[in-house]
Order: structure tokens, then C-alpha cells, then sequence
């Protein structure tokens, strides 16, 4: 193993963007791990591995207190996966290493590295849950090509519904409060705590000057805006991060048209379209995304000392099932009061 030299840093090295543009994805940004760390209150760590020097590594990362205080390394909350991204093996073992013995000599309770694949290398001590997989669709080949891996019934024909009364437009200033009121809404349905609004009206809002993210609108002709999606916008993929709809308007199909807006955009761009992560137990999750298209790829969960968190539970049963059912029928505005407890969630 050539000798690497890691170090820790409180904001990223200048060097880190190129690095990152040249191999990693949107969740390696910089600026992503900047923005969640400064709205939700976490200690970004951005941790660098040198070979001569030269980067050869990275790891973004944040420490995260829970809701009773314990303390996590996480890479990265929000985010299927980050993890380090690197030229080598040695190079990942190196830095994974480095954030496990911080953990060990702050006393932090866990460290949970999040990566793609089902063979990243680990290192011995740590536990890995391969329960979760994203679907990627690929867009080479062209928007014929595309259109033609989209299920003929469950999408093609709601997309060709959608175009006959809904518009899409690109938001951005003032109509991130629409899509964080629509999430808020959706969320609820679903059983979770959505994002506080300042969330979309400040982090996403700033990440899309950036270039890194985009809002997706649809229109009905009575001029409301139903539905919206998130997308963030990576050198080499795009990933469906949020989407939101009133259920009142589903008949016109709105999320079918911005979604396949959004594969139009991707195909144009030649970047792969994410559409983000699902456990086998959310079968009606699953098939939404085979049925768009995505192809399986799995990711790889690594935690130290031992497994532990929300992402270890089963979605359909036990904890998780059962605070879903209550929250879905809480009232709406207890709903957004408690939208701080969407920090725990990462």
C-alpha cells in the first residue's frame, strides 16, 4: 500500500471540486455537504487522502447529535450514498479508517458510510446491510430509446394523458414555498415528516444558483400548480430527490409529465437519471421505478461498532410501520410545527 497522508478539514481544500467532477456524484459536492450541514445544524468534516501530494481521496462527512444526544459520523445524511470516493482501495480503507479512529477517540456512537455496489472495500470491525437498492436509468441511445423502456400502460399512457391538460414549468425564488407546501402535504399522506420550508426556500433554493438543483412545476389549465419534483443535478447524473402531488388532481397525470420532463432534460444533458433508493419490502415503490425504466443497483450500508439506526429497520413492520400510521393522521398543521424532526431522519 503506498503511504497516504489524511487529513481533516472544516471546509473542503480547493483542489476537492475537481476531484469530485471527475469521478464522484451530486452527494460529493461540496456544496451539498455545506448546505445540510448549515441548515440542520450538523459538524461538516471533509476528510482528504494525498499520495505525493496529489489528491487522491475524499470523504465527505457530518456529525450528527440524535434527538437524546448520542453522536454519529455520518456519510452522508440525505443522501443514498457518498462514502468515499477515491483512486485506489487502499486509499478508501485509508480514509474510512482515519474517520472510524476520530469516532473511537471522540466517543461517538457510531460511524455509518454509505456507498454504491455490492463489493466497495471494508474494513474488519464494521457491519454491512445490502437491503437497499437505487434504480438508475440509463439514458443512451436517446429519447426513443428511453421511452421505449417506460411501461406501455403505468406510464407511457399516463405521460400521453398528462400533455392533453398540464403544463410543466421550471420554478425557482418564490415557488420554492409551493413545493414545500406540496411536500408537507405529501409527506403527511405518506407518513412521514417532510423538510421545514426553509429547506426549499433557502438550502435548495441556493443550491439551484449553483447550478446543482432544479424545480419542476406542473400546471393544471384552472392555473394551480399541483404537483412539483426535485431534482439534483450532478456532473455525470441527475437524482429524483423529492416529488409532491395533491391527490385531488391525480386524473391528469402531473407527476407522469414532470418526471418524464425531467428524463428529457437528463437525456439532453447525457447524464443518467437516479430515481433514488428503495428497500424490497416497499413493493409498490419498487415497481414504480421499474416500471420508469430503472435498472437495480445496489448499494452497500457499512456501520461501526454494529449495524444500528433508522435505515437498519424494515419499512413494513415494527417501528417504522407503526410511527407512519400515526403520523399520517396527525393533523396537517401539527405536521409542519413538527417538521424539525425531519433533521433526525438521515
Amino acid at each position: 500500500m503506498p503511504p497516504f497522508e489524511i487529513a481533516e478539514h472544516a471546509d473542503a481544500p480547493d483542489d476537492w471540486d475537481a476531484f469530485v467532477h471527475a469521478r464522484g456524484s451530486f452527494y460529493h459536492e461540496r456544496a451539498w455537504t455545506a448546505a445540510i450541514a448549515e441548515q440542520f445544524d450538523f459538524e461538516p468534516l471533509y476528510l482528504t487522502a494525498r499520495h505525493n501530494g496529489s489528491l487522491a481521496g475524499v470523504l465527505p462527512s457530518v456529525l450528527m447529535r440524535g434527538p437524546l444526544g448520542g453522536r454519529r459520523h455520518v456519510s452522508l445524511p440525505f443522501s443514498y450514498a457518498a462514502g468515499p470516493l477515491a483512486a485506489s482501495g487502499e486509499a478508501s480503507l485509508g480514509l474510512i479508517e482515519h474517520l472510524r479512529e476520530r469516532a473511537s477517540a471522540d466517543r461517538v456512537r457510531r460511524v455509518e458510510i454509505k456507498q454504491r455496489g455490492v463489493a466497495p472495500p471494508r474494513l474488519p470491525g464494521f457491519s454491512r446491510s445490502d437491503h437497499y437498492a437505487t434504480y438508475v436509468v440509463p439514458t443512451t441511445g436517446g429519447l426513443d430509446a428511453v421511452w421505449k423502456r417506460l411501461h406501455p400502460s403505468h406510464v407511457q399512457r399516463g405521460v400521453k394523458r398528462a400533455r392533453k391538460t398540464v403544463s410543466v414549468d421550471h420554478g425557482a425564488g418564490e415557488e420554492w414555498a409551493v413545493m414545500a407546501e406540496l411536500q408537507q402535504r405529501s409527506a403527511r399522506r405518506l407518513g412521514l415528516p417532510a423538510p421545514p420550508m426553509s429547506f426549499f426556500t433557502r438550502t435548495c433554493a441556493h443550491l439551484q444558483t449553483l447550478g446543482l438543483a432544479d424545480l419542476l412545476l406542473a400546471r393544471i389549465p384552472t392555473g394551480d400548480r399541483v404537483a412539483a419534483i426535485v431534482l439534483w443535478k450532478g456532473r455525470s447524473e441527475w437524482i429524483y430527490a423529492f416529488g409532491a402531488s395533491l391527490p385531488e388532481h391525480w386524473e391528469h397525470r402531473p407527476n407522469h409529465l414532470l418526471l418524464w420532463t425531467a428524463l428529457e432534460g437528463a437525456v439532453a444533458a447525457g447524464v443518467r437519471f437516479d430515481l433514488g433508493r428503495a428497500a424490497p419490502e416497499q413493493k409498490g415503490l419498487v415497481a414504480f421505478k421499474e416500471h420508469w425504466g430503472g435498472e437495480r443497483l445496489s448499494l452497500a450500508y457499512d456501520y461501526w461498532p454494529a449495524t444500528g439506526g433508522l435505515h437498519a429497520l424494515p419499512r413494513d413492520r415494527g417501528l417504522l410501520a407503526v410511527g407512519s400510521r400515526i403520523w399520517s393522521h396527525l393533523p396537517l398543521a401539527l405536521t409542519r410545527r413538527a417538521s424539525f424532526l425531519y433533521r433526525y431522519l438521515g
